[in-house]
């Protein structure tokens, strides 16, 4: 749906004769620059109800492209890599751009919290060697600043099992990185909304909440596993395939989570703290 606001739009103004682009500085043949593109008019005094008029305008027509990824996204497992498959990209977010905001929202609140609790003030070992606090929070900036990456480096692993468990659905590798992001997509954004709550919950969560958490991402798995690669079989059969892979596809993509975080921290210690590693 697409909103014009044309009640808060007056008449356009005429254009000054001889007016000179205030940006680069050339003779104007029209409202807008020949060279830089800029509008003549920009830079002077606007009315407020035509500045309002013009957020406004600008929010309204996205076209429900933020919305409507993201209610897809949580709600409808596997929905939006099925719709990308079905040639349908221009209605939804960019799945790349969508997963890159995700995760990085998810390790700002993240990193937020972890300083809030104070955690340089945290006491620890590696090796026996204890750290000062000028060597924990360099620690810590190192892993606000590689985190994300990780992250990102692994993507292609989760789909590469994809690609092995389903290698009979004859899908391309790509299609498995569009499910693969769109599902990480899903785990930042609800680790996200987690990370708010938890704000406002000084107490924790009840035992019985924590374990349908825990298992969310789990059943949201199973779902999507179902919707995009059987689309079109709603027996028994296609749901345990579903079930059985996505249990088997978690507990090896913890494995590979486990050991390229380790391998990745092991590097990092290496270059820029060796004396830790000693």
């Amino acid at each position: 749906m697409k909103f014009r606001l044309g009640w808060l739009k007056k008449k356009e103004r005429p254009i000054p004769e001889d007016a000179i682009c205030r940006n680069c500085g050339v003779q104007m043949q029209g409202r807008y620059c020949h060279e830089c593109g800029q509008d003549v008019f920009a830079g002077t005094g606007i009315p407020i109800l035509k500045l309002i008029g013009q957020v406004l305008d600008n929010a309204f027509a996205l076209e429900g492209k933020t919305p409507r990824t993201l209610s897809n996204l949580m709600f409808r497992p596997g929905f939006l890599a099925s719709e990308y498959m079905r040639g349908k990209v221009v209605r939804y977010l960019n799945p790349v751009k969508l997963f890159w905001m995700s995760t990085l929202i998810f390790f700002a609140l993240l990193i937020s919290q972890i300083n809030s609790t104070n955690w340089q003030a945290v006491n620890f070992n590696i090796k026996s060697h204890a750290l000062n606090t000028e060597t924990k929070v360099m620690l810590f900036n190192y892993f606000t600043k590689f985190a994300p990456y990780v992250a990102f480096l692994l993507i292609p692993f989760f789909a590469l099992l994809l690609a092995l468990f389903f290698w009979r659905r004859r899908f391309y590798y790509v299609h498995h990185l569009i499910f693969t992001v769109h599902f990480h997509a899903f785990l930042w954004i609800f680790c996200s909304l987690l990370l708010i709550i938890n704000l406002f919950v000084s107490s924790g969560f009840p035992g019985w909440l924590n374990l349908i958490l825990f298992f969310t991402p789990g059943i949201y798995l199973i779902f999507a596993f179902h919707r995009f690669y059987h689309p079109q079989t709603y027996h028994l059969k296609s749901w345990w395939q579903a079930i059985w892979k996505s249990v088997i596809v978690s507990i090896s993509y913890f494995f590979i989570f486990c050991i390229i975080t380790i391998i990745i921290t092991v590097i990092v210690l290496k270059l820029y703290f060796p004396e830790l590693t000693t």
